[in-house]
């Protein structure tokens, strides 16, 4: 397994000790990927409640309050660890502020950035990238892939989210999810089969089709 760097360790070490400066000082080198990722899992309904950044200063907490415990084990680098617990945080808010509201209707995904989008779909749907024709269709592409995403489960969601617009591996992936990585690779086959038909169902196809 790919660990921390000796530089991420010392830090680390510090912090064990007591060195809170040590940890913020690392927590600062992912803040910026931290948000972004709790952003894009957070359902528009309870982004209206709760801002990001409260989400992510509660991910820090809890970061520095297991810290001990994550030295002791080190099940993952430190960054997989920040976005597992991130996750965690999300998955909490969601059941704390939809509840059963959240089972009666699909999850409301916020919007996505539209080249990415575009991209991913045209690889999912046609097996190749969008075409400069296709260019003016980005934003409606990355609104049909908000509307799909919102009706996966959380891993499929996450599986996705994770692959293609965090760009982690799939060994990353089966650490988050602490599953085997083959048991991760074939949830993601699956999940992105379940998200063409989801797309195709939504009316997007093959060019000329």
């Amino acid at each position: 397994m790919r660990g921390n760097s000796d530089e991420t360790q010392s830090l680390l070490d510090r912090a064990k000790n007591g060195d809170q400066a040590a940890f913020e000082a690392l927590f600062r080198r992912h803040r910026e990927k931290l948000l972004r990722a709790i952003a894009l899992r957070m359902d528009r309904r309870v982004a209206t409640r709760v801002d990001a950044s409260d989400v992510l200063q509660e991910t820090y907490l809890e970061a520095f309050r297991r810290l001990p415990r994550y030295l002791q084990e080190q099940p993952m680098p430190l960054y997989l660890w920040l976005c597992w617990l991130a996750r965690e945080k999300v998955l909490a808010l969601h059941r704390r502020h939809l509840g059963a509201e959240k089972r009666a209707v699909t999850h409301e995904a916020p919007p996505l950035p539209a080249d990415s989008s575009a991209t991913f779909v045209s690889a999912v749907i046609a097996g190749h990238e969008p075409s400069p024709s296709q260019a003016l269709a980005k934003a409606e592409l990355a609104e049909r892939l908000r509307l799909a995403l919102g009706q996966l489960d959380d891993d499929e969601r996450d599986l996705i989210l994770w692959r293609h617009f965090e760009q982690l591996s799939a060994r990353d992936t089966a650490q988050l999810l602490e599953i085997s990585e083959a048991a991760a690779s074939k949830r993601y086959i699956r999940a992105v089969e379940r998200l063409r038909t989801i797309l195709v169902d939504l009316g997007v196809t093959k060019p000329g089709s």
